[in-house]
């Protein structure tokens, strides 16, 4: 007669065993979620990066038709359009410049080379008039650190061209920066010429 009376035990999860598996599912959601991202930002650093490799090209391909690189002194890209001199001193205008310039040998949209200044993700050239346009520099921003061993100065940025290579072998420090701010934005070694 008790063996009739007890209840029968029910079995399955306990609210612990329960709240276990929820933060265990919440840290691998976690944890795909940050690895989608990283992925995700070297992807763009990847186009960046090509988009950059066949300017390099096409400016070259300048070079021996002309003799010298496109002649703009600097052009950094941080307006998302172009056609406006009052937008941070007319970056994306001088850009506009340079891919009219190189358009025989590649089309690129300066509009694509250019972003807000908020996202400091932009294109940059800058040729030197001291040396009658015979060396440039060209870089792109990262997401990443995918440029820290490419020669230049940034580590944030890929660098290509005379100009990094040259004032970082050069310079030390800081004076191995060749978008020197403190002169207008030249191309030239902060440490000197």
């Amino acid at each position: 007669m008790l063996k009739r009376n007890r209840s029968k035990s029910v079995k399955g999860f306990t609210i612990v065993e329960l709240l276990i598996v929820v933060v265990v599912i919440g840290i691998l959601a976690a944890i795909v979620t940050v690895a989608y991202t990283g992925i995700q930002s070297a992807a763009r650093d990847s186009s960046r990066i090509a988009t950059l490799n066949q300017l390099q090209k096409a400016i070259e391909l300048y070079y021996v038709s002309n003799g010298q690189y496109p002649a703009i002194i600097h052009g950094l890209g941080y307006e998302t359009s172009c056609g406006s001199q009052t937008d941070n001193w007319g970056h994306c205008d001088r850009l506009k410049i340079l891919t009219d310039a190189l358009a025989p040998y590649a089309q690129f949209d300066p509009t694509e080379l250019s972003v807000p200044s908020s996202a400091d993700l932009y294109y940059a050239y800058a040729s030197q008039s001291a040396d009658g346009y015979q060396t440039y520099g060209l870089m792109v921003q990262l997401e990443g650190d995918g440029g820290a061993n490419d020669g230049g100065y940034y580590s944030n940025a890929y660098e290509v061209g005379q100009g990094p290579s040259y004032c970082m072998q050069t310079y030390t420090g800081g004076n191995r920066d060749w978008l020197n701010k403190s002169t207008g934005w030249n191309q030239r070694c902060y440490g000197g010429n």
